[in-house]
């Protein structure tokens, strides 16, 4: 019999001889303890056993890995995305205390919306924005607050998200010399006059100058 890992044919995941020898005359249960007990979960000898046997979906393997990792949100989201290749509920409320595997969570296992993690999420301007990106795909007006607190985020949220002028964050991108300009030369096009003064003497104003023919 023949089965599939990650699309790929599982005879490059064959156990070598030694490992078969441990295994072959234990239950389902003792295999997923011996397995968890003698390699890390990140390890590839821990997820060739379970897939060798078909144990990564047993009820059993999820619980013993749950609570050997229970403070280690990356161990439980690899694991969800390795070897159960899907959402696990009971591992969710430890993911999401972790903003960046929450944010990895809801993008290559949900793929959409969690909108329970949300609030950890928009905690940091960085994976706001990232989760407007490629989550939400459009504006996330809750997280806009922490959004516009870091210019380049700010700058990059206006051009992609909004696509034109974010008057409330424009006081927080005009004092970065470099998003000024990214600012009014990709969302303004054209010039930003208040925003000058902060550009002047900075590597940035010939830039702006030329770019505008000043």
């Amino acid at each position: 019999m023949w089965y599939c890992f990650n699309n790929v044919n599982l005879s490059k995941y064959r156990l070598d001889k030694e490992l078969l020898t441990i295994f072959e005359h234990l239950t389902d249960e003792q295999k997923i303890e011996t397995a968890i007990q003698k390699y890390p979960v990140k390890d590839k000898d821990v997820k060739n056993i379970f897939t060798y046997y078909e144990l990564e979906q047993h009820p059993y393997a999820k619980k013993l890995i749950l609570d050997k990792y229970k403070n280690s949100p990356r161990d439980l989201f690899r694991y969800a995305r390795d070897m159960i290749s899907g959402r696990w509920p009971e591992a969710e409320p430890i993911i999401m205390t972790d903003l960046l595997y929450a944010y990895y969570y809801s993008r290559d296992i949900i793929r959409g919306r969690w909108s329970e993690a949300e609030p950890i999420i928009m905690s940091s301007s960085e994976y706001a924005y990232l989760y407007a990106l490629y989550i939400i795909k459009g504006r996330w007006p809750e997280a806009e607050p922490t959004i516009m607190t870091n210019p380049h985020y700010a700058y990059r949220y206006a051009r992609y998200m909004i696509e034109g002028r974010w008057l409330e964050a424009e006081p927080i991108i005009m004092t970065y010399p470099e998003y000024a300009y990214f600012y009014s030369r990709d969302v303004i096009r054209g010039r930003w006059p208040e925003a000058e003064p902060t550009m002047k003497y900075t590597n940035y104003w010939p830039t702006y100058k030329n770019h505008f023919k000043l």
